[in-house]
């Protein structure tokens, strides 16, 4: 239940600590409700929820009670890190028979049959059971007040506007069309009334209560899985997480069904190769080939967390092999290993509060709106989009098994103590843009800010890449001069925050999204 524990004799005392604490998220409103808890005694486990929980309102698109949740929580008074797995399972109906029956090869998009058990509210009371100084209720009365009237924001409002087509074919189209503005009130009062009853009876009302009764009634009425004795028997776990180093420095990432391990091998791969010497061109290439590799090892392997074994890949001898692999690489490879169905979006919330413990969460409903079908107000995710058809791999579809998983939350320790709490939404570009990420904070002595500031590039699959606007243009003809096929898709570079544990404390989020960094002073 826990993964790395600091020598407490090495350890600097609690009170070196910066006496203050910091939130980073992707919506003001969510960042301003975590920084209350903080003001008001509430710990960085608190405040994650609460602003986890905000989020699912006020960007609907992106995360819902109805999605799920993994979070890495260090606790200061243990000196220990703990992982959670919050996501949920296939219904024990979903099998790869009965969709073949339907006509189907693969687990549609949207709609029902792509619903799996929605993790994010155990896994908000687990923690908070666990770690929290603050009841369910009072995480929850943030949202609830959100879901009565909130004003949008741009990039909200932006991604709202994109979902229409989707929305108007599905099942949410009566809640969330017409598309609201930016600066116009959206009122969920549905969604309210669901917050409420859960802040009032605890998970036992969305798990096995009024609100399980209502999902599995309108599941039935779609010609769905899920049933309400699928959604009784959910259960989360704690894990422990996975271990990657990089120039010192020890990069944790939470174990399959996730997919933290391509972030782990991919900065093993670079460690070996001096990328502040190098050009620009040189830099992002082995970047991008590292990715390649590691998304081409993990992909076989990441799925159900009891059918994945990933440990190998970050055997010294294998890395070793895959090293000589990468300087091999000189022009761009036309992986076969292509990141699955790209589109995806997520929300997250790094917190640090004043006595050093760390939160990093991550939670979401998949694609933009998940599965499109809306019960009581609560967005259901579409996880199951994830699924393999293929019955010998381990993220194949099946009763009770948990998909591969997109969202990542992260940590970074210096010193046997955690100095950056950071994650990136944005599908598979989750582990591409963690590696720029850290690639420009270690490499090049940048800010948190500075380093999610900066351009990036997205490997789409083969010898495909978009670059963003501003991206180096000599580094652009450098990559195309080796191989790289830069292309003009329209897809995302995803969405970053981070705090990095240093005194005074100090944030970045990503102008990606209409997030912000709050200081509280302890």
């Amino acid at each position: 239940m826990s993964g790395i524990t600091a020598a407490v004799d090495d350890a600097p005392p609690l009170e070196a600590l910066p006496p203050e604490g910091m939130v980073a998220t992707s919506h003001p409103r969510a960042a301003d409700a975590a920084a209350e808890v903080l003001r008001q005694g509430g710990n960085a486990v608190d405040a994650a929820v609460t602003a986890a929980a905000v989020l699912g309102v006020v960007d609907p698109m992106s995360t819902s009670i109805g999605g799920d949740c993994f979070a890495l929580v260090w606790d200061a008074t243990e000196r220990a890190l703990h992982g959670y797995n919050g996501s949920g399972r296939a219904p024990k109906a979903a099998t790869l028979a009965d969709l073949k029956a339907r006509g189907l090869h693969d687990v549609p998009e949207r709609g029902i049959l792509s619903v799996t058990v929605p993790g994010a509210v155990d896994a908000y009371a687990t923690l908070l059971e666990r770690f929290g100084k603050r009841s369910f209720a009072d995480a929850l009365a943030p949202a609830i007040e959100a879901a009565e009237g909130f004003a949008l924001t741009p990039i909200v409002a932006r991604d709202w506007a994109k979902a229409e087509p989707t929305l108007t074919a599905g099942e949410g189209a009566d809640v969330y069309l017409p598309a609201p503005i930016a600066g116009q009130e959206f009122r969920q009062p549905a969604l309210a009334a669901s917050l409420r009853a859960i802040a009032e009876g605890g998970p036992e009302v969305f798990y096995r209560g009024a609100l399980a009764d209502e999902i599995a009634k309108r599941s039935h009425e779609l010609g769905g899985w899920l049933t309400k004795e699928d959604l009784a028997e959910h259960t989360g776990e704690w894990v422990t997480p996975l271990e990657g180093h990089y120039r010192g420095h020890t990069v944790v990432e939470l174990p399959p069904n996730g997919q933290g391990i391509v972030v782990l091998e991919a900065l093993a791969l670079l460690d070996e190769f001096p990328l502040a010497d190098l050009s620009p061109a040189e830099r992002a290439h082995l970047q991008i080939e590292a990715l390649k590799i590691a998304f081409g090892d993990a992909q076989p392997l990441v799925g159900d967390p009891e059918k994945s074994n990933v440990t190998a890949l970050l055997d010294p001898d294998a890395l070793e092999s895959r090293v000589d692999a990468l300087e091999a690489q000189k022009r761009a490879t036309e992986h076969p290993a292509a990141p699955r169905r790209p589109a995806g979006d997520t929300v997250y919330v790094a917190v640090v509060d004043g006595e050093g413990n760390a939160c990093s969460l991550i939670s979401s409903v998949y694609m933009h709106f998940g599965s499109g079908v809306v019960v009581d107000g609560i967005c259901l995710q579409n996880r199951g989009a994830l699924f393999f058809s293929d019955p010998a791999h381990p993220g194949a579809l099946a009763p009770g098994a948990r998909p591969y998983h997109t969202i990542i939350p992260a940590m970074v320790f210096r010193s046997e103590k955690p100095w950056l709490v950071f994650g990136v939404v944005g599908g598979f570009q989750q582990p591409q843009a963690q590696v720029q990420i850290l690639v420009n904070l270690i490499d090049h002595g940048m800010t948190p800010q500075e380093a999610i500031d900066a351009p990036r590039f997205r490997w789409l699959g083969s010898d495909r890449i978009r670059l963003e606007d501003g991206f180096d243009a000599n580094a652009r003809e450098g990559l195309e001069a080796r191989g790289h096929r830069v292309v003009d898709e329209p897809v995302g570079f995803g969405g970053a925050q981070a705090v990095l544990i240093e005194s005074p404390l100090e944030g970045g989020s990503d102008p990606r999204k209409d997030g912000c960094v709050r200081r509280v002073k302890s």
